[in-house]
């Protein structure tokens, strides 16, 4: 179920908005190494936002976990207010039902702007694995896909590790966008990158605009506005 927050930190703020939701695997499998530097990735990417005077008042950031249940641990709210927990591993991989709760939330936040006049950007949903779901998910994926095709959803999906099925993580891609695999564990440096083009959004361009997501000739995906 969505997860009830307060709109008036949109009648405080005005800004055009771009939310943003991380959608993160915290899995057994994510245990030691990788689920550090994910905590440190997530810190930084807050930190990296909130050095820009325009961007920190005008992302939204939510964050849910998959890891043996499906938990959102931070309501879709100001990136100014926004303190992840520290992210703990357990039990299997529900990813299909963390995307169809990424996709009720987003919606209710869109509605929320609507109601109270704000602007907004097209809403971002960035997907990190390092395996391949455990539950039923072909609804979501096939739901988020649609939405991405139609533009009304920014998807970036990020396999971690060797063993990260990315034919079946292209399936809650758009068309033509596929998922790319993390080095190793660089999620300084992807973290960084995303920080940089949420900024670039949110600072140069339209609200109500479309975008795509394509790939750069530096392996990371590139941010393009769709003028049709």
């Amino acid at each position: 179920m969505p997860i009830n927050i307060s709109s008036d930190d949109l009648i405080d703020n005005p800004s055009p908005r771009c939310a943003c939701m991380l959608i993160l695997d915290v899995s057994g499998s994510m245990h030691g190494t990788p689920i550090d530097e994910l905590n440190r990735g997530v810190e930084q990417f807050i930190d990296s936002v909130l050095e820009d005077d325009f961007a920190s008042f005008s992302v939204d950031l939510g964050v849910i976990t998959f890891g043996g249940n499906v938990k959102t641990i931070l309501p879709i709210q100001p990136i100014q207010e926004a303190k992840v927990p520290v992210l703990e591993t357990s039990g299997n991989t529900p990813m299909g039902e963390a995307v169809t709760q990424a996709i009720i939330e987003l919606d209710a936040r869109k509605k929320m702007y609507k109601s109270t006049g704000v602007s907004y950007y097209q809403p971002w949903i960035v997907l990190m694995t390092d395996g391949a779901p455990t539950d039923t998910y072909k609804a979501a994926s096939k739901k988020l896909k649609d939405l991405a095709n139609s533009k009304k959803i920014v998807v970036i999906a990020i396999g971690i590790g060797k063993k990260c099925n990315l034919d079946l993580l292209s399936e809650f891609c758009a068309d033509g966008s596929e998922p790319k695999r993390l080095d190793g564990v660089k999620f300084s440096e992807f973290f960084t990158w995303l920080s940089q083009s949420m900024t670039e959004v949110v600072t140069k361009s339209t609200p109500g605009m479309k975008y795509i997501v394509t790939q750069s000739t530096d392996g990371w995906e590139a941010l393009e506005e769709d003028n049709f």
